[in-house]
């Protein structure tokens, strides 16, 4: 056991014993069984002590024999549109590497890309943040572009393994995802939340004024602080092929042209990305989508991939994965833990009238341990209909209480919190643990650096007195 994996599991493994022991009083002993589980459970998941797929079987037999909650709500995770965008996605990052669809499109990218790590990263960072406003599914951004982003680090040198190859991939996952936070459509969270601003207090969020109060610091600036961060801890020369000797890739011989294979896939992509996109005229959920995409890729015929494929191409580790993190997540909001959180934080904070600073650091605060508990998408579900009793008791304008949300679930502290975040880790192969450590390294930047920024740009939009 490393030092970084006793840092996390001990720590989970003790709370999870106290909350067995001495639960507070009013937790009702299901509620002590399942948070107890989750507690040791995402401990295990963030400290990578076990392979992944151990992590998620020891947590569906734990959770069976012990009762702690229905199989209804312990394997809700198979069920879930995230588990079958994250089957597409696999079935899809089979076909691009199968076809050679990717490694086409890697090179049309990487010819276009100065050979060194910095332009490398920076680039590919940018395309992430573009994609936030053309695909509003953190998920179907994710499951689309990561395999090509994994052949553009290949047509570099970057194999599998690589520090280098880990840090590109972080940063176009993070790029992609967490400026999405910062505009309206492109994440869950926000449309949670501007569903229940509209339900609950006739409030309509303007997709400008929204993204002019966030996209500035949580969307732009955060990026920055992902590619230094990424160039600070994963920088590795690019070379032309795994095994050469490292120098600048250049051009190669042009390509062949593409074969009917990798027409059929591009349409298959095509019409997915299409469907993705205008989800809001027809309505079928994005892992419906997926699944027929990953379907045509497997269907004789008219598919790309062989008929032995599912047997031996496909990697079910990151499914099972996600179906048990998804199942905890169901698990907290059965057993009423988020809830309960959230209103235990807001008491400990002590909210009164005239401190300003105060009152948003503790909304913040009681935000963010509330999506350790109930994931980013719990935030606003459980905050939302608070809003009102805290804007009366501070004084505070509801709309800047309402928006703290916003701040909140723009930080993440671990993978599990997050279902795009989670799947990109899954599709891309970077591993919960590596996905941990940067997203608190990245939490703890947000939270010294981007929160007082953050607060004063709102200032300078004289949206704080």
């Amino acid at each position: 056991m490393t030092d970084w994996q006793k840092l996390i599991a001990v720590p989970a493994a003790a709370g999870a014993l106290a909350l067995l022991l001495w639960p507070p009083d009013a937790f009702t002993p299901e509620m002590a069984r399942a948070a107890a589980l989750c507690v040791f459970v995402l401990g295990l998941f963030a400290s990578g002590l076990f392979p992944e797929h151990v992590t998620a079987v020891l947590y569906f037999l734990i959770a069976m024999l012990f009762a702690v909650a229905p199989a209804g709500v312990v394997f809700s995770g198979f069920h879930s549109t995230a588990f079958w965008l994250i089957f597409g996605g696999v079935v899809l990052s089979v076909a691009v590497g199968e076809t050679g669809l990717g490694a086409r499109i890697a090179r049309a990218v990487a010819v276009r890309l100065r050979p060194s790590y910095p332009a490398i990263v920076s680039g590919l960072a940018a395309f992430g943040l573009l994609t936030v406003f053309l695909i509003p599914s953190g998920i179907g951004r994710v499951v689309v572009f990561v395999p090509l982003v994994m052949a553009v680090a290949d047509r570099f040198g970057f194999v599998e393994g690589t520090r280098g190859r880990t840090g590109i991939l972080i940063a176009f996952s993070f790029c992609a995802i967490f400026p999405g936070f910062t505009v309206l459509p492109a994440n869950v969270p926000n449309v949670v939340l501007m569903g229940g601003i509209e339900s609950q207090y006739d409030i309509r969020l303007s997709y400008a004024e929204y993204m002019l109060l966030h996209f500035p610091v949580l969307g732009l600036l955060k990026c920055a602080v992902v590619v230094a961060l990424v160039w600070l801890l994963y920088r590795e020369a690019p070379q032309r092929h795994a095994g050469e000797r490292r120098e600048e890739p250049s051009p190669l011989a042009p390509p062949k042209p593409p074969g009917s294979a990798e027409w059929r896939l591009a349409a298959i992509v095509g019409a997915a990305l299409l469907l993705w996109i205008f989800d809001f005229l027809h309505h079928v959920s994005p892992g419906w989508i997926a699944l027929g995409a990953a379907l045509l890729c497997l269907m004789p015929g008219v598919g790309v991939l062989p008929p032995g494929a599912f047997a031996t191409k496909i990697n079910f580790t990151p499914m099972f994965t996600s179906a048990a993190i998804l199942g905890i997540a169901g698990l907290v909001a059965h057993g009423g833990i988020g809830e309960y959180l959230g209103h235990a934080m807001l008491e400990a904070a002590d909210l009164s009238r005239g401190d300003q600073g105060k009152t948003l650091i503790s909304l913040v605060a009681t935000s963010v341990g509330v999506g350790l508990a109930a994931t980013a998408v719990g935030i606003p579900a459980v905050m939302t209909p608070l809003a009102g009793g805290v804007s009366e008791a501070t004084g505070m304008p509801l709309d800047v209480v309402l928006m703290t949300q916003a701040v909140a679930y723009s930080t993440v502290l671990l993978p599990y919190q997050l279902p795009p975040l989670l799947v990109a880790a899954q599709v891309a192969g970077l591993g919960l643990a590596v996905t941990s450590r940067f997203c608190l390294l990245l939490a703890a930047i947000t939270v010294v650096v981007l929160f007082p920024l953050d607060f004063l740009w709102w200032s300078m939009l004289g949206y704080l007195d």
